[in-house]
């Protein structure tokens, strides 16, 4: 076998292998729970939805992102005012 054969070949393998291991991992993030694609199963995208996860009642919005089912979205959490926000009395 040719140097230039053999290189070629172990690239191949390396490639093949790389390749195998990079989809052997666990996705990065987890898709959407259960509960947020049935809250949104008969719904449209922007539609109001609301769904328990956990112990947690959750309100939000039907979106689908990248390849994922038409899913609940929860609202962001509302933070609390600051001091500078806080009304007078």
């Amino acid at each position: 076998m040719r140097p230039s054969s053999r290189i070629q070949a172990t690239l191949t393998v390396v490639t093949a292998l790389l390749s195998a291991s990079v989809h052997a991992l666990p996705a990065s993030r987890p898709g959407p729970a259960l509960e947020a694609v049935q809250a949104c199963a008969t719904k449209s995208p922007g539609a109001a939805c609301e769904f328990s996860h956990q112990t947690r009642a959750l309100v939000g919005m039907c979106e689908a992102h990248e390849g994922e089912a038409l899913a609940c979205r929860p609202a962001p959490p509302s933070r609390p005012l600051s001091r500078k926000q806080t009304p007078e009395e």
